[in-house]
Order: C-alpha cells, then structure tokens, then sequence
C-alpha cells in the first residue's frame, strides 16, 4: 500500500508508507479443525468470504477457541486486518479478542472485535506491540471461530513530530526539547521541557502539514514530579483557537510511571496539523519527549 498519490506536497516531503502483510509468511494454527476449515486458510492471501469456496477456517463448537499465526521473527506490530465470513453465521466472530507476544501462552490483547458485517474487513490498529505469535481468540462456551483472512503489518509510521516546530504556554525556548528525538527523561540534566506554574499550560507542535495521526507516544520526566503530566489531554486538530486547545481530543493521560513512555491511541484516527498537550488545571506541563506517528 503506498499513499504518495497527493500533488499537493513537494516530492521531497511526500511520505510514503509500505506495508506487507507479514502474516503470509507465518505458520498458522488454531484450537482444532471442524468443517474443513484449515488454520492455513487465513493466511493464503485470498479474501474469497465464501465458506464453500474453501478459503476461510473453521474450529469445533468448544469453549475458548482460537487462531494463531507464529510470524517468521518478532516483530513491533499495529495494525491487524480480519476478514468476516460472508455467506453465514457473520454474528460468531463479536468479542473475539486481537492477542500479540513473544509466547503463545502469554499474548497482550491490543483490539476486540465488536461486531463484523457479513464479509466486511476491519482494520485494527493500535500502538507498535513487539511479538511473534498473533492470536485471535473468542471467550465463552459453545463457540465456533471462523476467519476467513488475518492480515499482519509491522508498523512504518514516521514520527511526525521530528519535523515540527514547537511552541508552548511559557519559557518558549525550552519547547523544541519534546521534539529532539531524545527519550532521556531527566529534567534537571535539561532533556526535557516544563512550563512556568499557570492556569492551563500547554505545549504544541506544528506538524506544517495536516495528517492522519494513528498514535502518540509521550515520555514522562524521571528524576522528579512524574505525577505532574496527570490528567493532561492530548488534542489534535487544524485550529490555533484558543491555542490549539479546542481541537478534538485524542486522550486523556491518566498517569505514566516515571521515566516511562507510554503510547496513547485516539478512540478514532484524527486528522489535523497541530498536536497540542494541555493540563486543564493549575500546574506545571513538563514533557522529556513527544512522539506523533501518522501518515
């Protein structure tokens, strides 16, 4: 896949994003084999929705079934794309869960399926997990699972941020540190930024150009005062109203542990040229590094 159609940006800044489906390359299996519905049918590369045509899975009528795919190597993976039957039964797949990790017995769930059209194709995506084994599972007794594709991408998305120009509530000079490209979370060695103490400080970058941002990693300082950043809110948008802290709000971060980095998915992709962190109280906003990634 390659998005580099736009003539509205010059060749030098046009990115281009390519992805592959490194699922075609891994060995798939799943809890057992009913119907004729092979584990490797998920990952042949065809999206045919037709049961009867012999392209999609199939497990017994059991308690917790599931599918797995162990990928070539590990891999930093965000995104998932399955494919729903679509000549019957469309409503078996709701709940099923999107599990990744480096040991099949131990997997971090990154999406749950609410529900699929018959035949439709979702899209998941979610902040890079690093992880062999793929694993799409569904709770309860009496279940069937039936996929009829799972597609597997390892992610490629370019931190934005890198390129932007960034601004803040207060003591302006300091901004630019959140953008450097260095997580060291130590403030007093001057790797981070921080505000003055002020009602609703904020920090903002400018992108220069509008994207669709995916995710956005955020490092919190180490060496003092990690409980600063709580509550603060993320917001991305095209608008400098009221300094960019109107535009749609991607997340709202509860506390990030100190000297961690924690990533932080919008509910929905948002698009805009601004990302903005604001602490909507009284306090002082300090960052050690602000990573947006999108296309």
């Amino acid at each position: 896949y390659s998005d580099c159609s736009s003539n509205m940006l010059p060749a030098s800044v046009c990115i281009c994003e390519i992805l592959w489906n490194i699922a075609l390359k891994g060995k798939a299996t799943q809890s057992s084999t009913g119907y004729t519905g092979q584990a490797m049918f998920a990952v042949d590369g065809n999206s045919d929705t037709n049961y009867g045509h012999g392209t999609c899975t199939h497990t017994v009528l059991e308690k917790d079934p599931w599918w797995r795919v162990e990928l070539p190597h590990t891999y930093s993976v965000d995104m998932v794309t399955i494919t729903n039957r679509g000549d019957c039964c469309e409503e078996r797949i709701n709940g099923a869960q999107i599990r990744i990790g480096n040991n099949f017995s131990h997997t971090f769930e990154v999406a749950t399926i609410g529900s699929l059209q018959s035949g439709a194709t979702e899209t998941y995506k979610f902040a890079p997990v690093k992880g062999r084994f793929v694993n799409i599972v569904i709770p309860g007794h009496q279940k069937y699972l039936t996929l009829c594709e799972v597609k597997v991408f390892e992610g490629e998305n370019l931190n934005l941020a890198l390129r932007g120009t960034a601004t803040q509530s207060s003591l302006h000079s300091l901004a630019q540190k959140a953008v450097d490209g260095n997580r060291n979370f130590n403030l007093k060695n001057g790797f981070c930024t921080y505000t003055a103490l002020e009602s609703a400080p904020w920090w903002r970058v400018d992108l220069h150009h509008t994207y669709t941002i995916h995710y956005v990693a955020l490092t919190n300082q180490g060496d003092c005062c990690s409980y600063c950043l709580n509550g603060a809110e993320i917001r991305i948008g095209d608008s400098l109203q009221n300094d960019g802290k109107d535009n749609p709000l991607c997340a709202t971060v509860s506390s990030i542990p100190p000297g961690q980095t924690e990533y932080f998915v919008c509910t929905k992709f948002l698009k805009g040229r601004y990302m903005t962190a604001v602490l909507p109280r009284v306090g002082i906003l300090s960052l050690c590094e602000m990573e947006v990634f999108g296309q």
